[in-house]
């Protein structure tokens, strides 16, 4: 339940459902239990508290209201405890300790959402109908209120629905929407079915004008990119993605799928660095599907190289040469652009040719695992301008044949990410094994 602020007043804090000294976050112990650790003398249940930290004593007398002259204290404060116990001031808990602590706990459920309170159906009757299921406070909620669950969740869903049984004369109604489950709960039957009744059409609803309103903005930010004037038509830039495979598997992640497109020191060649939200990685791209080919074979050497001489390879590679005169000197070592916030001082050759044909690897945004077979696909730019493109591209872990757009941004593309051996088979392997340490 992040997010939620915690809730403190009189040197006490409340959040979670604890309630703790804000000083040294001590909670009460009860008065038979304290006891038992300091009478007839201190205990290993007692000496453990102390060693837990010097407010412990301090902590137990704030609780129960007892006062003391601090002047005369000494040590950590045992002594005063003890007689504190032994005079019976830690039998009972003040009544007004005890309503601050229910009252604080309330003014942490009223910062808790009902999204936050799905994983705790107690709380979320509490907050809504009181502490006594049989006996509920009808004042602090009077119209409908509805608690969304995943649409695949059965097991929350069904605690919820025992929290609200138990609750006498409260009504509730499960309805499905395009993106929740809603438990719906209140005083009136009629009310809680009608919200039941209209939350998949009012939730559809709601997620076109969200959609209709990201494009608003989406195609803002491509228009003002077109309004610029650009000193020269290349793909090098930043693009924003769309790709409808993703939106449906992870729509949570929809809004920030970016694509960075680089100049490298070959001409026609481009390296980018893309995040599609459960996959992000790198990206090799040409216009010529031989020149891509020959590229990425000789990163792979190198990759072979490195690899050997940190030993984690025996193998010895045979050294395949590049065919034809006319090969792009790729160099015995690849290099990163000059500037990630600009361009290379290398003109590149810009082919005729709309459609690029690529090659990704990447790695997992959730476990990071790093796949680092290089899959394959393409792009294929609107015109000449380079401003827009449609793509398709395998994707490990997302599928086969996964389509995707692009729209420009920015002739400057972004400084995060893209460098194709940081999902080599060697950084697989120390990932792979780091996981297991």
């Amino acid at each position: 339940m992040s997010g939620t602020k915690d809730v403190t007043r009189d040197g006490f804090t409340s959040a979670y459902g604890r309630f703790y000294t804000t000083q040294g976050h001590i909670e009460r112990v009860d008065g038979a239990t304290l006891r038992s650790m300091f009478l007839p003398k201190l205990s290993r249940s007692g000496q453990q508290a102390m060693r837990g930290g010097p407010d412990f004593v301090r902590g137990q007398l704030h609780h129960y209201d007892v006062t003391f002259d601090q002047s005369k204290s000494t040590g950590n404060g045992t002594l005063v405890l003890k007689q504190a116990l032994q005079a019976g001031q830690c039998d009972i808990v003040p009544p007004h300790r005890l309503a601050l602590e229910a009252q604080l706990h309330r003014e942490w459920l009223a910062t808790c959402t009902p999204e936050q309170l799905s994983r705790q159906p107690d709380w979320a009757i509490q907050k809504y109908f009181g502490n006594d299921p049989q006996h509920p406070d009808r004042s602090i909620t009077k119209t409908v209120v509805g608690i969304p669950f995943e649409p695949t969740s059965e097991y929350r869903v069904g605690q919820m629905r025992e929290a609200a049984e138990k609750v006498v004369g409260l009504h509730h109604e499960t309805a499905r929407g395009p993106q929740t489950k809603v438990i719906f709960m209140g005083w009136n039957k009629a009310a809680v079915g009608k919200a039941a009744k209209g939350h998949a059409t009012k939730e559809k609803k709601e997620i076109e004008a969200a959609e209709r309103k990201r494009e608003t903005e989406r195609a803002k930010l491509h228009a003002d990119y077109r309004r610029q004037t650009r000193k020269a038509l290349s793909p090098v830039g930043s693009y924003i993605i769309e790709c409808e495979e993703i939106k449906d598997q992870w729509p949570e992640d929809a809004d920030g799928l970016t694509l960075d497109i680089h100049e490298t020191d070959t001409p026609g060649v481009f390296e980018a660095g893309f995040y599609f939200g459960a996959l992000e990685g790198a990206m090799i791209i040409c216009a010529d599907e031989e020149v891509l080919k020959r590229y990425c074979s000789e990163l792979e050497r190198e990759e072979e190289g490195d690899s050997e001489e940190e030993g984690l390879i025996d193998n010895n590679w045979d050294e395949i040469g590049l065919e034809g005169d006319e090969s792009p000197n790729v160099g015995v070592k690849r290099k990163m652009p000059v500037s990630r916030s600009g361009r290379s001082s290398k003109k590149s050759k810009q082919s005729s040719s709309r459609v690029y044909h690529l090659k990704l690897r990447g790695c997992e945004t959730g476990e990071g695992e790093i796949f680092y077979e290089p899959d394959d696909g393409s792009i294929k730019f609107k015109d000449g301008k380079f401003d827009s493109f449609e793509g398709e591209a395998n994707m490990t872990f997302i599928g086969d044949g996964i389509a995707f757009t692009g729209r420009k941004v920015s002739d400057t593309p972004g400084s995060g990410g893209g460098v194709w051996d940081e999902y080599s088979w060697r950084h697989h392997e120390n990932a792979r094994v780091g996981r297991w340490h």
